[in-house]
């Protein structure tokens, strides 16, 4: 895979060359699971499978309290939460992608935002989700594991490692 082929994660090439990163899935590998869970991804999360592979993709956040494939259980989990609290979802509509079970939160884009859409959350106790950032691939540059390989890699390359 390369820069030409991603247009929204293409920062992801150096981390995974960097750790060297064999795994990643197949647009087959991809469409296989959109059709399993009858949804078509966002340009931006399909670029993620393609690059890190579908268990890295799923555990995009370490807190997540489920592990490939478990989709259909996350989003079971999602739905607890929110109904637990009264917020109302349209679950027809949203991808969650996080669930933190321990502190109730979940993470979630809408299907119908374009490639890249908007992240929300939820965090238990609130009154109402909140979009998080503007954009998907700016949530992954958020993410602890990314920003320490950017700053790893500054210092490696400022020649302090």
């Amino acid at each position: 895979m390369t820069n030409a082929d991603l247009l929204y994660l293409d920062f992801l090439l150096d981390y995974k060359k960097y750790f060297d990163i064999p795994e990643s899935c197949t647009e087959g590998e991809v469409n296989k699971i959109e059709k399993e869970l009858k949804i078509k991804f966002p340009r931006a999360y399909r670029e993620l499978y393609l690059l890190l592979g579908k268990k890295r993709a799923f555990r995009i956040a370490p807190e997540n309290g489920y592990k490939f494939p478990e989709y259909k259980e996350m989003q079971a989990g999602a739905k607890e939460i929110t109904d637990r609290n009264g917020i109302t979802l349209d679950y027809d509509n949203i991808f969650v992608f996080v669930v933190f079970k321990e502190n109730a939160v979940v993470s979630f884009f809408r299907l119908d935002e374009g490639d890249d859409p908007p992240v929300y959350e939820y965090e238990g106790g609130s009154e109402e989700y909140e979009q998080v950032t503007d954009r998907f691939s700016d949530y992954i540059k958020r993410m602890g594991w990314y920003e320490g390989f950017v700053l790893l890699k500054r210092d490696k390359d400022a020649g302090r490692l």
